[in-house]
């Protein structure tokens, strides 16, 4: 089975962190996930976040910590998920590819309906998320 590369930015402002609707006709369709996307050849993770928040949110942002990595089986592919908490440097998070965007707080984060390989990542480290955050009233 295929296993994708992909890095995911938690994107926050002070305790809020920024999720994407994933469209219609895409890979769980009308879920919600952490911006970021596949890693092309050469690149290293960090960049890819950087790529993929200007090209899908028009924002220039700063991944500041590796959070975890995932690995989650889909029925198609198996994805290798690494997440990076993050600040924006530049601009205003637009929704250019999504259904939505929407900045939540931690107890909105769980209730919503996140992609699988996402919920994971949120089971297993709410708390380092939430104490990573703590400190951050920007």
């Amino acid at each position: 089975m295929k296993t994708i590369e992909v890095s995911a930015a938690i994107i926050h402002r002070g305790r809020q962190v920024l999720l994407c609707q994933r469209a219609e006709g895409t890979n769980c369709e009308l879920l919600w996930e952490f911006p970021g996307g596949k890693v092309e050849n050469g690149e290293t993770y960090r960049e890819c976040l950087i790529r993929e928040c200007r090209e899908e949110l028009g924002i220039v942002i700063q991944p500041e910590t590796h959070l975890c990595d995932i690995l989650y089986h889909y029925p198609e592919f198996t994805v290798n998920l690494h997440f990076y908490i993050s600040k924006i440097l530049k601009g205003t998070p637009s929704n250019i590819e999504h259904r939505k965007i929407h900045w939540c707080s931690m107890d909105e984060l769980t209730a919503m309906l996140l992609c699988p390989a996402d919920q994971k990542m949120l089971t297993e480290n709410r708390s380092r998320i939430e104490v990573l955050l703590g400190n951050d009233e920007s």
